[in-house]
Protein backbone atom coordinates (compact mmCIF):
# COMPACT_ATOMS: atom_id res chain seq x y z
CA UNK A 1 0.00 0.00 0.00
CA UNK A 2 1.28 3.44 -0.92
CA UNK A 3 1.02 6.71 0.96
CA UNK A 4 -1.20 9.77 0.76
CA UNK A 5 0.80 12.95 0.13
CA UNK A 6 -0.66 16.29 1.21
CA UNK A 7 0.72 19.76 0.55
CA UNK A 8 -0.06 23.24 1.83
CA UNK A 9 1.55 25.68 -0.57
CA UNK A 10 1.84 29.44 -0.21
CA UNK A 11 3.88 31.94 -2.17
CA UNK A 12 6.98 31.49 0.00
CA UNK A 13 6.97 27.86 1.13
CA UNK A 14 5.21 24.53 0.69
CA UNK A 15 4.77 22.07 3.55
CA UNK A 16 4.53 18.42 2.41
CA UNK A 17 3.50 15.37 4.44
CA UNK A 18 3.17 11.76 3.38
CA UNK A 19 1.14 9.41 5.56
CA UNK A 20 -0.68 6.09 5.55
CA UNK A 21 -3.18 5.37 8.28
CA UNK A 22 -1.90 7.22 11.34
CA UNK A 23 1.79 6.85 10.45
CA UNK A 24 3.79 9.71 8.88
CA UNK A 25 6.46 8.65 6.36
CA UNK A 26 7.54 11.95 4.78
CA UNK A 27 7.72 15.51 6.12
CA UNK A 28 9.55 18.13 4.07
CA UNK A 29 9.41 21.82 3.16
CA UNK A 30 10.09 23.31 -0.27
CA UNK A 31 9.71 26.75 -1.80
CA UNK A 32 6.25 28.10 -2.56
CA UNK A 33 4.58 26.94 -5.79
CA UNK A 34 2.10 29.69 -6.62
CA UNK A 35 1.20 29.13 -10.30
CA UNK A 36 0.12 32.76 -10.76
CA UNK A 37 3.68 33.98 -10.23
CA UNK A 38 5.78 30.97 -11.23
CA UNK A 39 6.24 29.42 -14.65
CA UNK A 40 5.62 25.70 -15.07
CA UNK A 41 9.38 25.29 -15.54
CA UNK A 42 10.09 27.02 -12.20
CA UNK A 43 7.59 24.75 -10.43
CA UNK A 44 9.18 21.64 -11.95
CA UNK A 45 12.66 22.85 -10.99
CA UNK A 46 11.66 23.45 -7.35
CA UNK A 47 10.01 20.02 -7.01
CA UNK A 48 12.93 18.30 -8.76
CA UNK A 49 15.47 19.87 -6.43
CA UNK A 50 13.73 19.93 -3.06
CA UNK A 51 10.94 17.32 -3.02
CA UNK A 52 11.91 14.49 -5.37
CA UNK A 53 14.85 13.22 -3.24
CA UNK A 54 12.46 12.65 -0.32
CA UNK A 55 9.72 10.78 -2.20
CA UNK A 56 11.70 8.62 -4.64
CA UNK A 57 11.65 5.63 -2.28
CA UNK A 58 7.91 5.69 -1.56
CA UNK A 59 4.83 4.93 -3.62
CA UNK A 60 2.40 7.86 -3.65
CA UNK A 61 -1.15 6.63 -4.31
CA UNK A 62 -2.95 9.94 -3.74
CA UNK A 63 -1.86 13.56 -3.73
CA UNK A 64 -3.91 16.38 -2.22
CA UNK A 65 -2.36 19.73 -3.13
CA UNK A 66 -3.82 22.88 -1.55
CA UNK A 67 -2.11 25.89 -3.06
CA UNK A 68 -2.11 29.67 -3.25
CA UNK A 69 -3.18 30.70 -6.73
CA UNK A 70 -5.01 27.40 -7.37
CA UNK A 71 -8.52 28.86 -7.39
CA UNK A 72 -9.13 28.49 -11.13
CA UNK A 73 -9.18 25.46 -13.43
CA UNK A 74 -6.36 26.99 -15.48
CA UNK A 75 -4.02 27.37 -12.50
CA UNK A 76 -4.96 23.95 -11.11
CA UNK A 77 -4.07 22.42 -14.49
CA UNK A 78 -0.72 24.21 -14.46
CA UNK A 79 0.17 22.66 -11.09
CA UNK A 80 -1.13 19.24 -12.14
CA UNK A 81 0.90 19.30 -15.36
CA UNK A 82 4.07 20.09 -13.43
CA UNK A 83 3.48 17.52 -10.68
CA UNK A 84 2.42 14.75 -13.08
CA UNK A 85 6.05 14.52 -14.21
CA UNK A 86 6.92 13.23 -10.74
CA UNK A 87 3.62 11.44 -9.98
CA UNK A 88 2.48 9.91 -13.29
CA UNK A 89 0.41 7.13 -11.67
CA UNK A 90 -0.89 9.13 -8.71
CA UNK A 91 -4.51 10.22 -8.24
CA UNK A 92 -4.21 13.99 -7.90
CA UNK A 93 -6.55 16.47 -6.25
CA UNK A 94 -5.63 20.15 -6.71
CA UNK A 95 -7.46 22.73 -4.60
CA UNK A 96 -6.94 26.28 -3.36
CA UNK A 97 -4.94 26.93 -0.20
CA UNK A 98 -8.06 28.59 1.16
CA UNK A 99 -9.97 25.31 1.04
CA UNK A 100 -7.04 23.55 2.68
CA UNK A 101 -6.92 26.15 5.45
CA UNK A 102 -10.66 25.82 6.09
CA UNK A 103 -10.49 22.02 6.22
CA UNK A 104 -7.43 22.10 8.45
CA UNK A 105 -8.91 24.64 10.85
CA UNK A 106 -12.52 23.48 11.08
CA UNK A 107 -13.05 20.07 9.47
CA UNK A 108 -16.82 19.57 9.52
CA UNK A 109 -17.50 22.59 11.78
CA UNK A 110 -18.58 25.99 10.36
CA UNK A 111 -16.25 28.94 10.83
CA UNK A 112 -14.41 31.86 9.24
CA UNK A 113 -11.03 30.66 7.97
CA UNK A 114 -8.27 33.22 7.47
CA UNK A 115 -4.84 33.08 5.87
CA UNK A 116 -2.14 35.55 6.92
CA UNK A 117 1.16 34.54 5.38
CA UNK A 118 3.04 35.97 2.43
CA UNK A 119 -0.44 36.68 1.06
CA UNK A 120 -3.84 36.84 2.74
CA UNK A 121 -7.28 35.37 2.12
CA UNK A 122 -10.45 34.33 3.92
CA UNK A 123 -13.65 32.36 3.51
CA UNK A 124 -16.76 31.30 5.36
CA UNK A 125 -16.66 27.50 5.67
CA UNK A 126 -20.07 25.95 6.33
CA UNK A 127 -18.65 22.64 7.52
CA UNK A 128 -18.69 21.00 4.10
CA UNK A 129 -17.57 23.62 1.58
CA UNK A 130 -16.62 27.26 1.12
CA UNK A 131 -19.92 29.11 1.18
CA UNK A 132 -18.33 32.48 0.48
CA UNK A 133 -14.79 33.56 -0.37
CA UNK A 134 -13.64 37.17 -0.59
CA UNK A 135 -10.99 37.24 -3.37
CA UNK A 136 -7.40 37.77 -2.24
CA UNK A 137 -6.44 39.68 -5.45
CA UNK A 138 -2.67 39.34 -4.96
CA UNK A 139 -0.09 41.60 -3.36
CA UNK A 140 -0.51 44.54 -5.77
CA UNK A 141 -4.30 44.93 -5.54
CA UNK A 142 -5.17 43.07 -2.33
CA UNK A 143 -3.53 40.69 0.19
CA UNK A 144 -4.43 43.11 2.97
CA UNK A 145 -2.59 42.51 6.24
CA UNK A 146 -0.23 39.92 4.76
CA UNK A 147 3.54 39.69 4.95
CA UNK A 148 3.78 41.20 1.46
CA UNK A 149 1.40 44.01 2.48
CA UNK A 150 3.49 44.82 5.56
CA UNK A 151 6.66 44.55 3.48
CA UNK A 152 5.27 47.16 1.07
CA UNK A 153 4.54 49.52 3.96
CA UNK A 154 8.00 49.09 5.45
CA UNK A 155 9.76 49.36 2.06
CA UNK A 156 7.98 52.65 1.33
CA UNK A 157 8.93 54.06 4.73
CA UNK A 158 12.51 52.85 4.24
CA UNK A 159 12.94 54.46 0.82
CA UNK A 160 11.26 57.70 1.93
CA UNK A 161 13.39 57.97 5.06
CA UNK A 162 10.51 57.53 7.52
CA UNK A 163 11.79 54.45 9.37
CA UNK A 164 13.26 54.64 12.88
CA UNK A 165 17.04 54.49 12.53
CA UNK A 166 17.48 51.13 14.28
CA UNK A 167 15.04 49.43 11.90
CA UNK A 168 16.44 51.23 8.86
CA UNK A 169 19.95 50.04 9.75
CA UNK A 170 18.79 46.41 9.98
CA UNK A 171 17.13 46.54 6.56
CA UNK A 172 20.04 48.40 4.97
CA UNK A 173 22.35 45.55 6.00
CA UNK A 174 20.55 43.34 3.45
CA UNK A 175 18.90 45.72 0.99
CA UNK A 176 20.45 48.85 -0.53
CA UNK A 177 18.56 52.09 -0.07
CA UNK A 178 18.05 52.21 -3.81
CA UNK A 179 14.67 52.87 -5.41
CA UNK A 180 15.66 51.19 -8.68
CA UNK A 181 16.67 48.01 -6.83
CA UNK A 182 13.29 47.79 -5.08
CA UNK A 183 11.29 48.54 -8.22
CA UNK A 184 13.10 45.77 -10.10
CA UNK A 185 12.52 43.32 -7.24
CA UNK A 186 8.80 44.07 -7.24
CA UNK A 187 7.99 44.59 -10.92
CA UNK A 188 10.53 42.36 -12.69
CA UNK A 189 10.70 39.38 -10.34
CA UNK A 190 8.42 36.32 -10.24
CA UNK A 191 9.16 36.07 -6.51
CA UNK A 192 8.09 39.67 -5.78
CA UNK A 193 5.58 38.79 -3.06
CA UNK A 194 8.14 36.58 -1.37
CA UNK A 195 10.69 39.42 -1.55
CA UNK A 196 8.30 41.90 0.08
CA UNK A 197 7.35 39.45 2.82
CA UNK A 198 11.04 38.83 3.55
CA UNK A 199 11.38 42.46 4.66
CA UNK A 200 9.11 41.92 7.66
CA UNK A 201 11.15 38.81 8.44
CA UNK A 202 14.26 40.94 8.91
CA UNK A 203 12.75 42.81 11.86
CA UNK A 204 10.29 40.30 13.35
CA UNK A 205 12.68 39.66 16.25
CA UNK A 206 11.92 43.20 17.48
CA UNK A 207 8.68 41.99 19.05
CA UNK A 208 8.03 45.02 21.27
CA UNK A 209 9.24 47.75 18.92
CA UNK A 210 6.57 50.51 18.72
CA UNK A 211 6.96 50.90 14.94
CA UNK A 212 6.57 47.17 14.29
CA UNK A 213 3.61 46.89 16.66
CA UNK A 214 1.91 49.78 14.85
CA UNK A 215 2.42 48.04 11.49
CA UNK A 216 0.96 44.80 12.88
CA UNK A 217 -2.05 46.63 14.30
CA UNK A 218 -2.60 48.27 10.90
CA UNK A 219 -2.33 44.81 9.32
CA UNK A 220 -5.01 43.09 11.41
CA UNK A 221 -7.23 46.18 11.24
CA UNK A 222 -7.20 46.36 7.43
CA UNK A 223 -7.62 42.58 7.19
CA UNK A 224 -10.63 42.75 9.49
CA UNK A 225 -12.22 45.59 7.50
CA UNK A 226 -11.71 43.93 4.10
CA UNK A 227 -12.41 40.34 5.15
CA UNK A 228 -13.69 39.25 8.55
CA UNK A 229 -16.47 41.78 9.11
CA UNK A 230 -17.81 41.34 5.56
CA UNK A 231 -19.14 37.86 6.35
CA UNK A 232 -21.49 39.20 9.05
CA UNK A 233 -21.02 35.97 11.04
CA UNK A 234 -20.08 37.33 14.46
CA UNK A 235 -21.16 34.14 16.23
CA UNK A 236 -18.81 32.00 14.15
CA UNK A 237 -15.33 31.06 15.39
CA UNK A 238 -12.27 32.46 13.63
CA UNK A 239 -9.25 30.41 12.67
CA UNK A 240 -5.95 31.62 11.22
CA UNK A 241 -3.26 29.89 9.19
CA UNK A 242 0.16 31.28 8.28
CA UNK A 243 3.51 32.37 9.66
CA UNK A 244 2.44 36.01 9.91
CA UNK A 245 -0.69 35.05 11.86
CA UNK A 246 1.37 32.91 14.24
CA UNK A 247 3.86 35.73 14.79
CA UNK A 248 1.00 38.16 15.53
CA UNK A 249 -0.96 35.67 17.64
CA UNK A 250 -1.56 37.82 20.72
CA UNK A 251 -2.33 40.94 18.69
CA UNK A 252 -4.87 39.03 16.58
CA UNK A 253 -6.59 37.38 19.56
CA UNK A 254 -6.93 40.65 21.48
CA UNK A 255 -8.05 42.65 18.44
CA UNK A 256 -10.69 40.10 17.46
CA UNK A 257 -11.91 39.82 21.07
CA UNK A 258 -12.48 43.59 21.10
CA UNK A 259 -14.55 43.17 17.92
CA UNK A 260 -16.67 40.42 19.50
CA UNK A 261 -15.05 37.38 17.86
CA UNK A 262 -13.49 34.27 19.38
CA UNK A 263 -10.30 32.95 17.76
CA UNK A 264 -10.40 29.16 18.01
CA UNK A 265 -6.93 28.43 16.63
CA UNK A 266 -3.86 29.96 14.98
CA UNK A 267 -1.44 27.56 13.28
CA UNK A 268 1.54 27.88 10.97
CA UNK A 269 0.07 25.44 8.45
CA UNK A 270 -3.10 23.31 8.32
CA UNK A 271 -1.52 19.89 7.65
CA UNK A 272 -2.50 18.34 11.01
CA UNK A 273 -6.15 19.17 10.44
CA UNK A 274 -6.08 18.15 6.77
CA UNK A 275 -4.51 14.81 7.68
CA UNK A 276 -7.16 14.16 10.32
CA UNK A 277 -9.94 15.12 7.88
CA UNK A 278 -8.62 12.80 5.16
CA UNK A 279 -7.93 9.96 7.58
CA UNK A 280 -11.63 9.78 8.39
CA UNK A 281 -12.37 9.38 4.68
CA UNK A 282 -9.43 7.27 3.50
CA UNK A 283 -8.63 5.18 6.58
CA UNK A 284 -11.93 4.78 8.46
CA UNK A 285 -10.69 1.75 10.40
CA UNK A 286 -8.17 3.84 12.39
CA UNK A 287 -10.76 5.12 14.86
CA UNK A 288 -12.93 2.03 14.75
Amino acid sequence: MGITLIADSGSTKTAWRGFAGDEIFVEVETGGLNPIYLSEESIISEVEKNLKPFIESVQVDRLYFYGAGCHTIEMQAKIQNALSIFFPETIMNIHSDMEGAAIGLFGHIPGIACILGTGSNSCYWNGEKMERNIPALGFIIGDEGSGAWMGKRIAADYLRGYLPKDISDIIEADFPKDITFFLKQVYQNEYAGRFLASIIGKINHLQDHPYLNDIKMEAIDIFYKHHICKYEKKGSPLGFVGSIALNMKNIIINYCKDKGYVVSSIVSNPLDGIQEYLQDELYPDIKA
